[in-house]
């Protein structure tokens, strides 16, 4: 049995690689406030992420999501090892890809840039700010 959606064209359905139940509250505050009202698509570590990614592109019917947004620091996998992935994966290589983390060193997110990620966005502590990510998320799925 596969987690692929596979009755959801992809503008239709996010992927969200996030293991804090509260972040993925707010990353639905977000774009809810932004007015992207995309299924979300919940994956909570990145070996499932990694499992996912492999299952829609073996399956030639499943659609990729419209975006995906992928937390660094994973557990069982982090989130620089999923973006590889994509990246290098034919069906998935131009899917835009969020990075988020925690983390507010430049090295991080130059590396995410360098790997190819869309955007880096580091979680806020304020509620306004963390909000942005939903503009951020409207304006990828728009280019």
């Amino acid at each position: 049995m596969s987690d692929v959606p596979s009755t959801t064209n992809a503008a239709d359905f996010l992927l969200v690689a996030e293991d804090n139940p509260a972040d993925v509250g707010l990353i639905r505050l977000a774009l809810q406030t932004h007015g992207v009202l995309s299924q979300i698509h919940v994956i909570q570590d990145g070996e499932t992420a990694m499992r996912f990614i492999e299952g829609v592109e073996s399956d030639a019917a499943a659609p990729c999501p419209a975006l995906a947004i992928v937390d660094l620091n994973l557990p069982r996998l982090g989130g620089d090892e999923i973006l590889r992935r994509v990246r290098s994966s034919e069906k998935w290589r131009d899917v835009p890809v969020i990075v988020m983390s925690s983390s507010l060193s430049p090295r991080d997110r130059s590396e995410a840039l360098q790997r190819g990620a869309s955007a880096y966005f580091s979680k806020p502590s304020d509620l306004e700010q963390f909000l942005t990510l939903g503009a951020l998320v409207k304006s990828k799925l728009t280019q």
